[in-house]
C-alpha cells in the first residue's frame, strides 16, 4: 500500500515538474550577429592656424544576417551605424568604410543597400559571409511577449562571446516605433530583437537616455517591409551586374 501510495506521489511531483515552463535564450540567433564598424577618414582643420590634418574617427553597432544568397548575406543593422549622409552633413567626413566582424572575429567588408531614416534602419550587403538567417516573426506582437536581444554595447565583443539581454515587448509609440524593456547603451544600435523562438520582433537603435531599461525598435510591420523590400533592391543589383558582366564577355 505504501509503494503505491509513494508511486502515485512521485508520479504527481514529476508531472507537475514537467509543466514548469523554462526559459532559455534562443541560442542560434547568436550565430546571426555580427558587430558593425564604421570608419571616417576626417580631415581636421585648425581656424586659427588654418591648417588641416588627416584623422580617423572609429565607431561600432551591432547587427544580424536576415537574408542569405550565393555570394553572400544580408546584415540588419539601424541606420545611423551605416548613415552614409553623415558624409553629405559633415564636411569634414572626406570618405568612410564600413565592415562586419562575426564570432570567430572574422572581418568582412559591407556595403550599403537600403536605407530608411524614419525607421532608423539599414540593410548592409556582405559578400562572402555565411552565417545562419534570422527568420522574421510573422505574426502581430502582443503587449507583454518575452523578447530576447544580442548586441555589443558600449563595444562589448570577444571571440565566441556576446552579452545577451532579454526584456518585453510594452506596445508601439506611433506607427514606426515599438517599445521593449531591454538594457542598452551605446554599440547595441542595430542589435537584433528576437522572440523564443529566435524569430526576429524588433531591432535596437535608441535607448531612453534617463531610463536605459527603455529601448526603442522599428515598428515591427513597417520592419518586415523593409527587409522584403532590401531584398528585391539587392536581387535586382545582382541581377544587373550578371548582365553587365555577360555583355562584357560576349
Amino acid at each position: 500500500m505504501m509503494h503505491k501510495i509513494f508511486t502515485i506521489a512521485f508520479l504527481l511531483i514529476f508531472s507537475c515538474l514537467s509543466c514548469v515552463k523554462t526559459d532559455h535564450f534562443p541560442t542560434h540567433t547568436i550565430d546571426s550577429f555580427v558587430k558593425v564598424k564604421r570608419i571616417s577618414y576626417i580631415l581636421k582643420c585648425d581656424k586659427s592656424s588654418q591648417s588641416c590634418q588627416p584623422d580617423i574617427l572609429r565607431s561600432s553597432g551591432s547587427g544580424a544576417v536576415v537574408s542569405k544568397g550565393s555570394i553572400g548575406g544580408l546584415v540588419l543593422t539601424a541606420a545611423h551605424v551605416c548613415d552614409s549622409m553623415e558624409e553629405k552633413l559633415d564636411p569634414s567626413i572626406k570618405h568612410f568604410e564600413l565592415s562586419v566582424a562575426d564570432l570567430t572575429m572574422k572581418e568582412y567588408e559591407a556595403a550599403i543597400v537600403n536605407i530608411d531614416y524614419d525607421l532608423d534602419a539599414c540593410i548592409l550587403a556582405v559578400q562572402g559571409i555565411d552565417l545562419p538567417v534570422v527568420p522574421i516573426y510573422q505574426g502581430r506582437l502582443v503587449e507583454g511577449t518575452k523578447a530576447y536581444n544580442v548586441a555589443a554595447p558600449v563595444g562589448i565583443m570577444k571571440k565566441n562571446m556576446v552579452p545577451l539581454l532579454d526584456g518585453y515587448f510594452t506596445g508601439n509609440d506611433g506607427p514606426f516605433r515599438g517599445m521593449y524593456t531591454i538594457p542598452a547603451a551605446g554599440g547595441s544600435s542595430g542589435s537584433p530583437i528576437v522572440n523564443s523562438k529566435g524569430e526576429l520582433i524588433g531591432m535596437i537603435h535608441s535607448v531612453n537616455v534617463r531610463f536605459p531599461m527603455i529601448t526603442i525598435s522599428p515598428e515591427l510591420e513597417n520592419l518586415r517591409k523593409f527587409i522584403v523590400q532590401s531584398k528585391k533592391i539587392y536581387n535586382f543589383a545582382i541581377t544587373q551586374a550578371i548582365k553587365e558582366t555577360n555583355q562584357k564577355t560576349d
